[in-house]
């Protein structure tokens, strides 16, 4: 049996995941239905460094079939909906980030100054790169935080490397969603508060299971938190397919059905409103 049927109790993934879903749900509905409110997408980008956080946290690098599919079945929505191939989704990019995350990583710990080096080259590509795939080499960068976050007391300097990164982290992804992104000032000031928070909180994230909330009263109401935390890349398959089909259907003037394109339109132009 899998560790999800196995433990009822929730846990600090379940929450962090359950959050990042919601904040991601916002997102989309900006996008799809509401894209002249940009508030739905300054609320969306706090999702962002969590997914690829907790991909750089995590100790296995787990690529099963699901992904793979999610990601395919994905691109081909957006084709058929008139909406590119490229950038390839999110899934896409964790797969990327998946198998090369270790081996970046084991370059950077052969020397404590190659880690600027490497994050240069990585902030240098991001602007081409975001056309291959969602977010471009700007995942590697928060992935590389969540990974040291998690093994900074296992090599000499890691607290203080950690802690230098953090800033790096931080001002990369606000400067950079600025350019792809036309918020207000008011929206980039709430941008850059929440982003603080998120990489603060993700800071002291630890592996935690409270005990005692998967039975009685607590199961029931914390089961919704169970469920969007532990099939979220069911609900993100999902919840974009719906929301493409509900594109094409209520929006036909943005969503071209059977219009295949290989780039997506809003990609053609900065600042973007891409996803």
């Amino acid at each position: 049996m899998s560790l999800k049927a196995l433990n009822k109790d929730l846990t600090s993934y379940d929450v962090l995941k359950a959050a990042a879903v919601l904040l991601m749900l916002a997102d989309h509905t900006g996008f799809y239905f509401f894209p002249d409110e940009n508030w739905w997408r300054v609320w969306g980008r706090f999702c962002v460094p969590i997914w690829f956080f907790l991909i750089g946290y995590a100790r296995s690098r787990d690529l099963s079939p699901r992904i793979w599919v999610g990601a395919a079945a994905l691109a081909i929505a957006s084709g058929a909906a008139g909406m590119g191939f490229l950038p390839l989704n999110i899934l896409a990019t964790m797969i990327i980030l998946r198998l090369a995350l270790d081996p970046v990583m084991a370059g950077v710990l052969q020397g404590r100054r190659y880690i600027w080096q490497i994050s240069a080259i990585f902030l240098f590509l991001v602007l081409p790169s975001s056309y291959l795939f969602e977010y471009g080499t700007l995942a590697f960068i928060m992935a590389m935080y969540g990974w040291l976050v998690r093994h900074q007391s296992e090599y000499e300097g890691g607290v203080i490397l950690r802690q230098r990164f953090f800033f790096l982290a931080i001002g990369s992804f606000v400067f950079l969603q600025s350019v792809f992104f036309a918020f207000d000032q008011p929206q980039m000031m709430a941008l850059s508060i929440g982003i603080l928070f998120v990489m603060a909180l993700l800071t002291v994230f630890r592996p935690m299971t409270f005990a005692g909330t998967g039975q009685g009263g607590l199961g029931i109401l914390f089961a919704p938190v169970r469920f969007l935390g532990r099939y979220t890349l069911e609900i993100y398959v999902a919840h974009l397919l719906l929301f493409k089909a509900l594109g094409v259907w209520l929006y036909p003037d943005r969503f071209l059905l059977w219009d295949w394109r290989l780039i997506m339109a809003e990609m053609l132009t900065l600042p973007s409103s891409g996803i």
